[in-house]
């Protein structure tokens, strides 16, 4: 854990003190997009490796499908009582 801290913190400080032109920052978004790919293409491989996970796919998958409408019903009920209440005296 100390070293994600670690290089997030030394990122910040670099890009700080970096001064990017528009082309220097196009270069930064695309080796974004591509450490982001190559992290997915890493976990793919270790799902694809772990048996128990394949083995109950189709479980998770109804449980993430589950949590995902569950979360976003209670966050649109949360904002919309919250929206009732600071806009009442309104």
């Amino acid at each position: 854990m100390w070293k994600i801290i670690l290089f997030l913190v030394a990122g910040i400080a670099i890009g700080n003190r970096l001064n990017l032109n528009d082309s220097g920052k196009a270069v930064n978004g695309r080796l974004q997009q591509i450490g982001l790919l190559l992290l997915l293409l890493a976990m793919g491989i270790s799902i694809g490796l772990n048996e128990s996970v394949l083995a109950d796919i189709s479980s998770i998958g109804w449980q993430s499908i589950a949590f995902a409408f569950s979360t976003t019903f209670g966050s649109i009920l949360a904002v919309w009582l919250v929206s009732r209440f600071i806009y009442k005296g309104v």
